[in-house]
């Protein structure tokens, strides 16, 4: 691939993470093409963006059509760096078949990562790299914004929903069914409503108990979530993006919980 390497050198892609597959990752035709310039590679070497001696080797793989992936070894680099439905990864080809990664999440701000292995002997290079700006330092080690440490992580601390008829019908008859992990994790058997804020505004959406079998109630948003979707223009197929905030959770006091939402539309673009 050293044929090509001064000419790619600095290109730049981006993807979003449209579904829930991390099995394989389509590279852009444009790209797969000045790549094949230089020759078919068997496989590319993928470096977070900060994290400049860990490498994570993945095989390319050419189909039938002529599209280009990323198979063997993506899985694991996207479970490490936890990568999730809207999340948006901008690539930059070093030469030498090196990609660098750059990992922003829904609330569209950049993630800052410490691995597992950072006391290893592999990854002291990262405490190397993170030692300058971008320490990764004592107190849980992310330079994150304050836009994302105000949000809870993990699976329990969010979910997405793609809207659907039955989300935008009448006013009267709107609702969203919230994920039964989700309203466990934060006590929904035990509150009445909960605040949705995006974009510097803020909305109180009332839930609704539908009584289910065993003895267990599902919560759905119900009035005011229409208002929700009215005053932000929302339609079919436009996807939602809810994060817990932490005042909101258990603990936080009050029974209104506080989430944070990001939307992105149909089109693949984000409402900012």
């Amino acid at each position: 691939m050293h044929a090509e390497t001064g000419e790619m050198e600095g290109f730049e892609f981006f993807q979003i993470v449209l579904d829930n597959s991390s099995s394989r990752l389509r590279l852009p035709d444009k790209f797969t093409m000045v790549l094949l310039d230089g020759g078919k590679p068997q496989e590319v070497k993928l470096r977070e963006a900060g994290h400049g001696r860990r490498f994570w080797d993945v095989k390319v793989v050419l189909d039938a059509d002529g599209h280009m992936y990323l198979e063997r070894g993506w899985e694991q680099f996207a479970r490490a760096h936890d990568l999730r439905l809207g999340y948006f990864l901008v690539f930059s080809y070093d030469g030498d078949a090196v990609l660098t990664v750059k990992v922003f999440d829904v609330s569209m701000c950049r993630r800052h990562y410490k691995h597992d292995g950072d006391t290893s002997s592999e990854s002291s290079s990262d405490g190397d790299s993170g030692s300058s700006n971008t320490s990764d330092g004592g107190s849980g080690g992310n330079n994150r914004s304050l836009v994302e440490m105000d949000v809870e992580d993990g699976p329990t601390g969010q979910f997405s929903a793609m809207l659907r008829k039955c989300n935008l019908g009448m006013k009267q008859e709107q609702y969203l069914n919230v994920p039964v992990d989700f309203q466990l994790a934060h006590g929904y058997a035990e509150r009445s409503k909960v605040e949705l804020r995006m974009r510097g505004k803020s909305w109180l959406v009332h839930l609704k108990h539908n009584p289910k079998t065993g003895g267990r109630s599902r919560a759905s948003f119900r009035y005011g979530w229409h208002q929700f979707c009215v005053d932000n223009a929302l339609g079919e197929g436009d996807t939602c993006f809810f994060r817990a905030l932490r005042q909101g959770s258990a603990g936080g006091g009050g029974e209104d919980h506080l989430l944070k939402v990001e939307v992105r539309r149909r089109d693949g673009s984000f409402l900012v």
